[in-house]
């Protein structure tokens, strides 16, 4: 089972997130040995799917593409709850490349302490909505997810560089490609930057229809 945590305090938090934008990553080695940072983890987790949903939300109304309320439903609400379901397997999968075919030191829940605080550069999507520099926005956010999960599972194991990078781009790999796969030109199931297959995939679609 979990540990379980005596409560969320949210100076820690604060401090820690303030810290992490700031570029100090040794939060993620007080995180990982903090078993009351579990449940702060999975908050800074869905928050930032949550923020990152709502600035593909309005990345979509800004480019005034229509049904605006049923984006809002299938991306922010349902989006960010398959986004989260997906990230968990990508925790798995790191765990179990790290721990079963590595046989490298990694903790299930330290590690997904570690990669719940990662995750907070994917709050930036929330600024998608501005012209001209969303489709930037949208991608520098999920490239410093990358590489700050990358970071923060290098704290949380002593596996080599090599394997940390096998074991966490398979998980990311997956987490990207499925939530790709269930936005298409009907739906919006992903949130935040995979909005834009949205779009794409209804002008491929019409470009077919004609073809």
């Amino acid at each position: 089972m979990m540990p379980q945590a005596d409560g969320m305090d949210m100076n820690v938090l604060m401090q820690r997130l303030r810290r992490l934008a700031t570029l100090d990553t040794t939060v993620f080695d007080e995180v990982r040995t903090d078993p009351n940072a579990t449940v702060p983890a999975i908050a800074v987790a869905i928050g930032s799917m949550l923020l990152a949903g709502i600035g593909g939300w309005l990345w979509w109304e800004v480019a005034d593409f229509g049904q605006g309320g049923r984006v809002f439903v299938q991306s922010v609400i349902v989006g960010t709850i398959l986004s989260f379901l997906v990230w968990l397997v990508w925790v798995l999968i790191t765990y179990v490349m790290l721990a079963q075919v590595f046989r490298a030191r990694g903790d299930l829940y330290e590690l997904a302490r570690v990669m719940g605080f990662a995750l907070a550069p994917l709050a930036l999507t929330l600024l998608m909505f501005i012209p001209e520099v969303d489709f930037g926005i949208g991608l520098t956010a999920l490239a410093l997810v990358f590489g700050t999960t990358l970071i923060a599972v290098q704290s949380a194991t002593d596996a080599p560089a090599g394997r940390v990078l096998v074991a966490v781009g398979l998980g990311f790999a997956v987490w990207a490609i499925v939530l790709g796969l269930i936005t298409t030109s009907s739906r919006t199931l992903a949130p935040g930057f995979f909005v834009v297959d949205r779009p794409i995939d209804a002008l491929r679609d019409a470009i077919g229809a004609f073809g």
